[in-house]
């Protein structure tokens, strides 16, 4: 384990006090050309009791009492005109260069009455270069969305505006259109209350979630009880209903002892689930090369559809209970575990790290460990290559110092905010010579029409997956990207498109079932992961491309027991850490598990081995 101190500096605050940093800036700022005042003035074009349309432009102002001024701006904002009319307005030769398109959720606080509005932003910027244009855009979009200075109010937000405009020089012009919209949520939205005619359902998927983290532990009725605060008896006839659709088990007479169903009732017949009490039963008979390791039920799941001659094992033991998978990808013998997780404490991530001591201290002839998963993806407002989406596949990569995972903390400083980090990196990279060999040739070949080893794994896992009852196919239409604000409100983002070099600016629709790949940092960490602003800055300065919920114990488990080589694979759920869009977890993990069986395929083998020529023809 490498642990190092990564010290960014944060430019501005992230609490109250920036607006008064950022108005002191303002106050000093020069203008441009250096010798006329320039002002950044406001014009109404259009306004209906729907919809509202101004331009802010930058001009230099030479008479401060024409008539068609309603009002001018005092103190730091001195340089601030709004005008009556539209008669200030020009013409626009140019197309724009820019836009960006959101809708935003604030509730009344008087009356809690939802307000919707779409707020669409056309930016038009001087000679510079493209890249300089993306730059401002994204920082002006990233400073507009920060969760704890987002300005809920009409006149705030043209405030906000004109500010972020004036400390973004190379920006000419904005024009603003807001649309008022009916007041109707999608179920995926953040603000979407819940029928509490689905109470019943609601708490039959949380108990059923619960003894999914716990799995392969048990739980009690009474402490399932608690969690979902409801009374004992009521659990217990849902866990009965449950039992019955083949979703769970319990394991004593009197039914207070409850798990998780491994494999569904179609699955019997040809995979064998065997309860055994001492290790020497498996560790004695099987010995694989590859462990893989996932920390969700689902995940494990996803991981098992790509193992073929498989049998599991499973001990129900208090502090000890264990389930591995045993069976083949291509020539290799692998074995799958889930470590039991119940809460986000720092006990229930050490007995992860105990479950991956067990794991390898089990089966000693592990040569590579694969850590596969789910993740929340870092989003990019304007720039679609640095835009990681739900379905993309992210390969934990090393950076310059060589590390591909960290958890981040941060921590207040003289001059701002600092990340504190301490970062894993594998010992041995022999998978990483897979990796780049993969990596070349997909970055060659993205735009044509060939299939890739891990599309058609993918096919195959949600086939698999789909012929047991298990749904895995995601919603796509509900690929939302939603910023909830400290003060309640949430905004909807609109994801950027990708122009492909050949079609000119002609825009590629997402393809979910052809995974985009992606190569950076993977990292952890409580206090950055609810803030969308420090984990922006930490994917500009770090390459960090998601995050997950925190797997350090595991890495250091890994490593504390000398295994050299370790890759963190992660299919992108949602835009947090993983943990929230429940619809998208199963389809994530397969896009995760169906890169993990392309690396499989192709590390070296005897050559008496099986080996799949045709996917290696491919890459």
């Amino acid at each position: 384990m490498a642990i190092g101190s990564l010290h960014v500096l944060i430019k501005g605050n992230t609490n109250s006090t920036v607006d008064q940093t950022l108005g002191s800036e303002m106050a000093t700022s020069t203008n441009r050309g250096g010798t006329s005042k320039e002002h950044i003035v406001l014009i109404p074009l259009h306004k209906t009791s729907t919809e509202n349309i101004v331009s802010l432009e930058r001009r230099q102002i030479y008479d401060i009492n024409d008539p068609n001024i309603l009002h001018r701006g005092s103190g730091p904002n001195s340089d601030f005109i709004v005008y009556k009319n539209s008669q200030a307005a020009q013409n626009e030769s140019e197309s724009v260069h820019f836009s960006s398109r959101f809708n935003v959720y604030i509730t009344d606080k008087q009356t809690q009455e939802l307000h919707q509005e779409s707020r669409h932003i056309r930016l038009w910027f001087y000679d510079v270069i493209r890249n300089q244009c993306l730059y401002d855009a994204h920082e002006l979009i990233r400073s507009l969305l920060k969760s704890d200075e987002f300005p809920r109010d009409y006149f705030s937000f043209i405030k906000r505006l004109m500010e972020l405009m004036r400390k973004y020089p190379n920006i000419r012009k904005i024009e603003l259109e807001i649309i008022t919209l009916e007041n109707s949520l999608e179920p995926g939205n953040p603000m979407h209350q819940k029928d509490p005619k689905r109470y019943e359902d609601l708490i039959k998927e949380k108990l059923l979630d619960l003894l999914e983290r716990a799995f392969p532990n048990t739980m009690q009725v009474n402490d399932l009880a608690k969690y979902v605060e409801c009374d004992a008896q009521t659990v217990f006839q849902f866990l009965v209903e449950l039992e019955k659709k083949n979703l769970v088990k319990h394991l004593d007479e009197d039914g207070q002892l409850w798990t998780r169903v491994i494999i569904t009732a179609s699955e019997e017949d040809t995979h064998k689930v065997i309860l055994y009490k001492s290790v020497l039963e498996v560790s004695s008979v099987f010995q694989p090369t590859i462990a893989i390791i996932t920390v969700n039920y689902f995940e494990k799941l996803a991981v098992d559809s790509m193992i073929e001659n498989k049998v599991t094992f499973v001990r129900h033991k208090a502090g000890e209970s264990n389930v591995y998978t045993i069976g083949t990808i291509g020539p290799h013998h692998v074995v799958s575990t889930k470590l039991p997780l119940l809460g986000r404490s720092r006990t229930a991530q050490i007995s992860t790290g105990s479950t991956t001591t067990r794991l390898l201290g089990t089966f000693q002839h592990i040569a590579h460990v694969f850590v596969i998963g789910c993740a929340g993806g870092v989003p990019h407002y304007t720039d679609y290559t640095k835009h990681v989406r739900r379905g993309d596949i992210v390969v934990g990569y090393p950076n310059q110092e060589e590390y591909v995972y960290g958890i981040y903390e941060v921590e207040q400083s003289n001059e701002g905010f600092e990340f504190v980090s301490t970062c894993f990196k594998p010992k041995s990279f022999e998978l990483y010579k897979i990796i780049n060999s993969i990596k070349q040739s997909y970055q060659q070949t993205k735009y044509s029409n060939i299939q890739y080893p891990w599309e058609k794994f993918l096919s195959e896992g949600i086939q698999n997956l789909s012929s047991h009852n298990i749904d895995c196919i995601p919603p796509t239409h509900n690929d939302k990207l939603y910023l909830k604000m400290d003060s309640g409100d949430v905004v909807e983002v609109e994801h950027p498109t990708e122009q492909q070099p050949q079609q000119g600016n002609s825009s590629k629709q997402k393809n979910y079932h052809s995974p985009t790949l992606r190569f950076g940092m993977i990292a952890g960490g409580k206090n950055v992961v609810n803030n969308d602003y420090l984990k922006t800055v930490l994917s500009d300065t770090c390459n960090v491309l998601c995050f997950d919920s925190e797997i350090d114990q595991v890495l250091a488990a890994i490593q504390g027991n000398r295994t050299e080589s370790f890759l963190i694979i992660r299919g992108i759920s949602d835009y947090h850490d993983g943990t929230l869009n429940k619809d998208w977890q199963c389809f994530a993990a397969l896009c995760a598990a169906s890169f993990m069986k392309t690396i499989i395929y192709k590390i070296p083998v005897p050559k008496k081995n099986y080996q799949n020529e045709q996917d290696d023809e491919i890459l």
